[in-house]
Order: structure tokens, then sequence, then C-alpha cells
């Protein structure tokens, strides 16, 4: 039994998924060519001077001659006479391991290889200066033939007779170099174990110098008596911290309960003891004490109202005021200091001063404990640290180890290479001495050839670029692509469409007007339930032809015999009265504010069609449209008419829109190719949403005579049918209704 949690994507087949992907490449391949057809001038610009360009330089290209020599390298069996020094210099089953043979490639090649071969031919360059072995270089080729242990040294100039010489000397260069080499390959190695010797002897000596600079920066003597000693001095401390942590709680409560009596902190206290202790503070208290002893003796012979008493009281005020200023100087403001924290008989300590030493004393014993903690934490560190102390001393007890051991190996491999000095023959020999070369060749054609694929290149990296700057929506598919709404029908493009003003009135029996008519058709098969008295006609941005299509979708609706009633809500830039020719003088305006009556607000430029133009433009169009006099006058539209149109203003004037939508019961959305941009029908797409309101459709205007040909039904059926002469009148309704 399936299981019915199953994803849908589980029953997906890989044919399926195969049919998909290629489905989607052809779309993406559809656009690619018709982005480049659309681009196809620049595009063949680009490629034509690109390719033009390669033909010119091609005919300048000078004729070379290629000369070939060929090297083979064999087996040295000079060694294996003796087994010591066998292996040297030794290239056998090169074929086997094509890596040798790359390497000897590349000797060919070095500066000091080909400098030998220009000195020895004295080589130039144009300009007579001698030749620099990277010229040299960029002319010769060289190669490994496949399957065999031969390498075929290449090399072009415009003389064939010096191509044959420098492929012949740089030949002949490199076997007596590798002669050389060979012969001389123990020498080098005894000479390279000589200069080693030092080094290592330098890396032992340097490897012991290490581990006794390791020991003495560590102070390292010996590690496991270091660990014994550290677990005893941590608990020491550890004790004391304990100790020293607990008589500082006792004294931190102390000051704790003094602080809060006081309300001072230590460095208010030191200034209010050091203040107690000026002259100016020690006269004033003086005085003080002294203005309350004769105030109370005063008082015991007079009123409080006698001049007397009231003069002392008045400089008793004026010290408090005294004292209380200088506080607040010299304490700061808000800070509460009464009159017997200032005194002090210099025997006794008073509340203040027990504080202060109090306060000092925790201090000291705080520092006493942070420097029991810093203790702890260093023995701590250095305890942390031991097991990686003993890990490096390992390390480098090893590398003292492993130097020695190299130091060793050397003295013994020193005697081994002496042994094979003078066993070693050569490994390689010329096969083919190269030949002047009789015929040359320009690359004429290889330029050419690659002049055209970079034409090719260009000319697609050019139309790509032009279609990357263009942000435009050009073609149907691409804004049936960002705008997925039901298309109602395209309208061709007619340049002289201004002229001919609204065309389903002045040609009613053109190819455009039957186009408009049937947008009227689909219309009614796009609506499944009610049909809408009242529909909203709008577009991404200006200059998409909504005015006119909705102008020539109300005369194709009124010409079928329906009373239509077409409101220009465009109040920031209208046009209907420009299309219909009529009267803007009375409109939206004046029916909403003015109270005109809607049958003397409207015009009728046609039989069956009204129509209400904006009338004098608002200062504030949306206040009129968010009035509850539109909501009255698009309701009695329902009422008086078959069918109500309004020509909206673009989406970006989004609330204008938004507003309009509430008073309709669908939109019509107008796009035109070329015009409207990718960020544009974004936004309207996500406008649209917005609204609330059923998309009816979507109205493509101003389509390109060709594309039109390729995607319209009527294009390919209708147009030879409908072309008729203007006097001819074809029937579309059935007799007795309405004709055309």
């Amino acid at each position: 039994m399936p299981n019915p949690n199953n994803n849908s994507h589980s029953n997906i087949s890989p044919e399926s998924s195969l049919t998909s992907g290629r489905e989607s490449l052809d779309i993406d391949r559809k656009q690619y060519l018709l982005r480049l057809k659309r681009r196809w001038k620049p595009a063949l610009a680009v490629f034509l001077a690109t390719v033009g360009a390669t033909g010119i330089v091609s005919l300048l290209l000078p004729k070379s001659y290629q000369a070939e020599g060929r090297l083979l390298f064999k087996q040295n069996t000079s060694a294996s006479l003796t087994e010591v020094g066998e292996e040297a210099g030794r290239l056998t089953n090169l074929s086997m391991n094509q890596t040798l043979l790359n390497n000897e490639l590349q000797k060919l090649t070095t500066n000091a290889i080909l400098q030998q071969t220009i000195n020895q031919l004295q080589l130039t360059n144009d300009e007579g200066k001698p030749l620099e072995p990277e010229d040299l270089r960029r002319s010769l080729n060289i190669d490994l033939i496949g399957g065999s242990d031969i390498i075929q040294v290449n090399y072009k100039n415009k003389d064939p007779k010096m191509a044959a010489e420098i492929v012949n000397t740089l030949m002949n260069v490199y076997v007596q170099q590798q002669f050389h080499h060979n012969q001389s390959e123990s020498a080098s190695a005894e000479e390279f174990i000589n200069q080693q010797l030092p080094n290592v002897e330098s890396s032992l000596s340097e490897a012991q110098s290490e581990l006794e600079t390791f020991r003495a920066k560590n102070n390292i003597v010996d590690l496991e008596e270091e660990k014994r000693v550290l677990v005893k001095e941590l608990g020491t401390l550890n004790q004391q911290i304990a100790t020293t942590g607990a008589q500082l709680q006792g004294i931190q409560a102390q000051t704790s309960a003094l602080k809060s009596q006081l309300g001072l902190n230590l460095n208010q206290a030191l200034t209010v003891n050091q203040l107690g202790k000026t002259p100016l503070i020690e006269s004033t208290l003086e005085e003080l004490a002294k203005t309350e002893a004769e105030l109370a003796e005063e008082r015991t012979r007079f009123q409080n109202s006698h001049p007397s008493i009231i003069a002392l009281q008045a400089k008793k005020a004026q010290l408090k005021q005294t004292l209380e200023q200088k506080i607040r100087q010299t304490v700061g403001r808000g800070v509460k200091v009464s009159q017997g924290l200032l005194k002090s008989d210099g025997i006794q300590e008073n509340t203040l001063e027990r504080f202060i030493n109090l306060k000092i004393e925790e201090l000291s014993q705080q520092r006493q404990l942070d420097s029991l903690n810093q203790s702890y934490k260093t023995h701590s560190k250095r305890a942390n640290e031991l097991p990686r102390l003993e890990k490096q001393e390992q390390e480098l007890l090893r590398r003292v180890e492993t130097a020695n051991t190299t130091y060793t190996n050397l003295l013994d491999s020193l005697q081994e290479v002496k042994l094979a000095e003078n066993q070693q023959t050569g490994n390689l020999e010329i096969i083919e001495v190269a030949q002047v070369p009789e015929q040359g060749s320009s690359g004429k054609m290889g330029l050419m050839l690659l002049g055209i694929i970079l034409g090719l290149f260009l000319s697609n990296l050019t139309a790509i670029f032009l279609e990357m700057q263009d942000r435009s929506l050009r073609t149907i598919g691409e804004i049936k692509h960002k705008l997925p709404y039901k298309v109602l029908g395209m309208i061709p493009l007619d340049p002289e469409a201004h002229q001919k003003g609204i065309v389903v009135q002045t040609e009613p029996d053109s190819f455009t007007s039957e186009i408009y008519r049937m947008i009227q058709t689909n219309l009614k098969f796009v609506i499944s339930q009610r049909t809408p008295k009242v529909i909203l006609v709008t577009s991404s941005v200006p200059g998409e032809g909504k005015s006119t299509v909705i102008a020539n979708l109300g005369a194709a609706i009124a010409q079928l015999g329906r009373k239509v009633l077409l409101i220009d809500g465009d109040l920031r830039r209208s046009h209907q009265h420009q299309l219909w020719g009529a009267s803007n003088h009375t409109g939206i305006e004046n029916v909403i504010t003015q109270q005109v009556p809607l049958n003397a607000a409207v015009s009728r430029p046609m039989s069956k069609l009204d129509l209400l133009t904006a009338g004098t433009i608002p200062s504030n169009p949306l206040a009129l449209l968010d009035s509850r006099e539109m909501e009255e006058l698009v309701a009695q539209g329902r009422r008086e008419y078959d069918l109500v149109l309004i020509d909206a203003p673009p989406l970006p004037v989004t609330a204008d829109v938004l507003t309009l939508s509430k008073l309709a019961d669908g939109i019509i959305f107008v796009s035109r190719p070329g015009v409207v941009e990718q960020e544009s029908a974004e936004l309207a797409r996500e406008t649209l949403g917005t609204t609330g309101q059923k998309i009816l459709g979507m109205t493509i205007n101003g389509v390109n005579p060709k594309e039109f040909d390729r995607h319209s039904y009527h294009a390919k059926y209708g147009k030879g049918y409908y072309k008729l002469p203007s006097t001819k009148v074809i029937p579309l309704v059935p007799k007795g209704k309405m004709k055309i």
C-alpha cells in the first residue's frame, strides 16, 4: 500500500526530469538567439572588425622555416661493472618513467644551454644586439615522442640554414654538457657531500645549542623535580589566599557599614577630612560654635524677636551657608556632611577618620590578596606549561639525535662516492641531424582561424553586454514571463496611431478594430462568475498606451449596443479629452466638488458611450479619488450604465491605483514591449497583488509586426479577411443587433 505522506517529487521519473531539463535548455537557447538577433548589427560590426584586423595582420606575417633534429636517451652500462656507484647517472628503461625524460626535456631549454648556443653561433636580434635566451626559447619547440626514449627538437627561423644550424648546435651543446655531467657526477656528489658535511655538523651543533638555550630560557634543570616543588607551593599559596580573603571580607563589612552611615566614598571622606583641617573651616567652625553659645545665652534674656537674637541667627545662617558652599566646592553637590565630621580633637579618632583608616587597611589587604593570586597564577601557569616544555625538550633531543645520525651517514656516503668516481659514460646520442628545410609557412590560416574564433567571441560578448545594459522587456515572451496574466489580446504597433485617433471609431473595418472587439470577447470567457460592472485599466509605467487601449475598448463595447461610461481617473496626466477631441472644462473635479450632475458633466463622443473627463486638475488628486462623492459617482455609473471603464494612473502612482481599485470589480493590465523595464514589471506585479482585486487579464500594446505575426492567431488567419475597403461593413452580430 503506498504511503500517502510521500512527497510528490519522489514520484518524478528520471525521464521526466531529463525532459524538463531539455525544455529549459531549449528555452534558454531560444532566448539567447532572440537577443542575438536583436543585436545583430553591432555584433556583426565587431565580428567583421576583428576578422578584418586579423586578415591585415596575417598579410604582414613573414614566412618561417622549421628545422628538426632528434635525440635518443639510452641505457648506461659502464657502471654495472662494479657494484659501487652503479646507480649514478643511469637512465635505464626511460620509456617506463616519462618523468625522467620530461626532466631532460626541461634541461634543453635552460638559459645555460641556450646562452652557449647563442655564443657559438653569435646570434643577434634585429637591432644587432646579442640574442637573449628568452627570444631563442620562443621559437624553440621540444617534444617527447610518445612511447619512446626520443626527444624531437624543432626551431623556426626566417633563414632555413640558420634554423638547421641552431638545432644542430643546441643538440651538440646539450650532448657535450650531458657527457661532462655524467663524468663529473660522482665528483659533484663528493663535492656536494663535502659541502654538506659542514652544514650538517653545524646543524648538529645548532640543535645541541638550541637544546641548551631552551633549557636556559625556560629555567629547566630537572622537570620532574620542578613538578614536585610546584605542587607543594601551590598548596601553601592556596591556604594563604583563603586566610587573607577572610580578613578582607571582615574589613569590607566594617567599611561598608561606615560608608552607609556617612554616605561618603573614600575620596570624599579624605576630602572632608582634609577640609576640616583647613584654617578657614576651623575658624568658621569656631565662630559658629561661639555664635551658637551667644545665641543660647541671649535667648535666656530676650525673646526671638529681639534684634540681638535676629542678628545672631542671621550670622549663624551665614556661617552655615559658608560651610555648605565650601563643602559643595570641595566635595561636590548633593553630598551632606555634618559639622561633627569636620571637627577633630587630634587625640581620639572620629567616625570619619576610622572609616578612612579601615578603607586604607582594606586596600592594603586587597593588594596583598592580589599579590597572592598573582603568585598563584604564575605558579599555575608554570605548572600548565610543564607538559609543553617536556614535549619541546623531547623534540629537541630527537633533533640532536637525527642530526648526529645524518652526520654519520654522510661520512659513510663520502667513502662510497670516492670509489664510484671515473665509472660514468655518456647516455645520450643524436640519431637525426637537422637538415636545411626547403619549404616554409607563414601561419596565415591559423591566425585567420584564431581571428574568426575571437570575432565570434567578441561579437557574442558585445550582444550580451548590450542586452545587460538594456533592462527593458522587449518581447512578448519576456513580458509573459515577468507578468503571468491571461493575455486578452495583442495590439500591433501602428506608427500612424496618433493621427488616426480612436481607431475603432475612425476605422471600424480595420484589423486593429477587430482586435479590440476580440479583446472584449476574450474578456467574457475570462469571467467565470458574474460580469463585472466596473473595470479598472492601468499599466506599469507611463507611455504604454493604456489610455488609447481603454478608449478603443470602450468604443468597441459601445458599438455592440452596450451603454458605456468612460471615466478618466488619471487626474495627474489626463489624456481622454485629447484622444476624443472633447472639452475638459467640466469633469470629475466638478462632479465631486461642485455637485454637478453626472449627465451634465459627461460628453457623448459616440453613440452609447459617455465620457467623463478629468476636468481641472486639483492640487491633491488623491483626496478626490478617495472621497465619498467618488464612491457615489461610481455607484451611479453602476446603476445607469452597462459598463463603467476607469482609466487609472500607472502603478508608480500606487496610492491612486489602490484607491480606485476598491471601486472596481476587476483590473485589466496594459503592457508594452520596449517601454516597461524588468524592475517596473516586478513592482507592478507586487502592487497588483496588494489591491485584492481580480486581474481580468493583460493587453499587450505596440507589438512589433514581425513578432505579432509569430504569436497572434489573427495575424495568420485574420488579416486577409478583415482588411476590407473602408466603405464595406462586416456584420459581426446577429440580425437585429447593432452593426459596425
